[in-house]
């Protein structure tokens, strides 16, 4: 999508129309061109000849009028109730956005809708999960596997290493964490999407969510509730990949590699590491677990890779474990 696709956008308030295209077009994130109509006939003759890609329009003005939409129609309202009311409705291409929210946030769950519409016209989700026993190799696979995943589509980063390190690497951005995620998921299990998008940090084109705050709560969720979590993210926010690494905070790791459709397993010239990931592999297969042992692809990670700094991000691309990734995930460098 590029940014030849044009947002329409109408409201009474005529300054807050205004602010909200600055927004917009100062963005390079958003696909969009804004435009703003500040007389109702013109914005209705606009839309009889052509249609928007996205329109933008205010609660009143919208007024369920046969000619007032776009490919996209994003109905802002004044209260969050009557946005609720106009999404349970499960229109194909109608959103309700409350209008009264900060701008960045406001258009945040405008895409969010877009990455869920792209989303389900690609296909299903695909969850990556990346386990080993050597975690300082395991977690540079990981942010490796997000890294690579990101540069093809919309892609949400979770781990369950109780002690991660998220600020030194990825320059987070912080408000919530996974603990609040959790804490969101314990109290709803169906609505809890809705409540965890300031848990959700950005870094270039990756979205993810940084390290739990108490490792107590990642032990609070019962581990065959950890697929149900994983699943319902990338169902309801739209991802077309979800990269897990599963670290020390999860204690029967095979109850999360159930809801992955392929795990990255991290070997390293440690003898004894590798015993373990053998042995593992040993007991999935003696208690029925055949299934979750199909979907490992092994990556050999050198623990000697001269990485391990405050540019590790922008090094991945070069260690030499990369370029296996690369052809184990079928995809060519970018």
């Amino acid at each position: 999508m590029g940014r030849n696709n044009i947002c329409v956008i109408y409201d009474s308030d005529e300054n807050y129309a205004k602010r909200l295209m600055s927004v917009i077009n100062d963005d390079n994130d958003i696909p969009y061109n804004a435009q703003v109509f500040t007389k109702e006939h013109e914005l209705d003759k606009y839309l009889q000849e052509k249609e928007a890609d996205m329109l933008m329009i205010c609660e009143g003005a919208y007024g369920y009028n046969a000619y007032r939409t776009g490919t996209k129609t994003v109905v802002l309202c004044e209260e969050e109730r009557e946005a609720d009311e106009i999404n349970s409705r499960e229109e194909k291409g109608l959103v309700g956005i409350c209008k009264y929210q900060p701008s960045y946030q406001l258009l945040q769950s405008v895409m969010r809708y877009e990455k869920k519409d792209r989303a389900q016209k690609r296909g299903s989700l695909k969850v990556t999960g990346i386990y080993g026993f050597n975690n300082t190799a395991r977690m540079m696979l990981s942010l490796a596997v997000a890294r690579l995943m990101s540069e093809h589509g919309n892609t949400l980063f979770i781990n369950f290493e109780t002690f991660y390190g998220f600020k030194g690497i990825l320059k987070d951005e912080e408000n919530e964490n996974l603990s609040d995620a959790l804490y969101a998921f314990r109290q709803n299990h169906n609505q809890f999407h809705k409540n965890i998008v300031n848990a959700i940090s950005h870094y270039e084109r990756l979205d993810y969510i940084p390290d739990a705050s108490c490792a107590e709560d990642i032990d609070d969720i019962k581990p065959e509730e950890m697929g149900t979590f994983i699943q319902a993210i990338g169902r309801e926010l739209g991802y077309s990949n979800i990269v897990i690494d599963i670290g020390d905070g999860i204690r029967m790791p095979w109850n999360m590699m159930d809801c992955c459709d392929e795990i990255y397993m991290c070997e390293t010239g440690n003898y004894i590491e590798n015993m373990r990931l053998k042995n593992f592999e040993k007991y999935l297969l003696e208690q029925g677990m055949d299934n979750i042992a199909a979907t490992f692809k092994n990556i050999h990670v050198n623990e000697d890779e001269n990485i391990n700094n405050d540019d590790i991000w922008g090094r991945l691309p070069f260690c030499s474990f990369y370029e296996e990734l690369c052809r184990t995930a079928g995809i060519e460098e970018m």
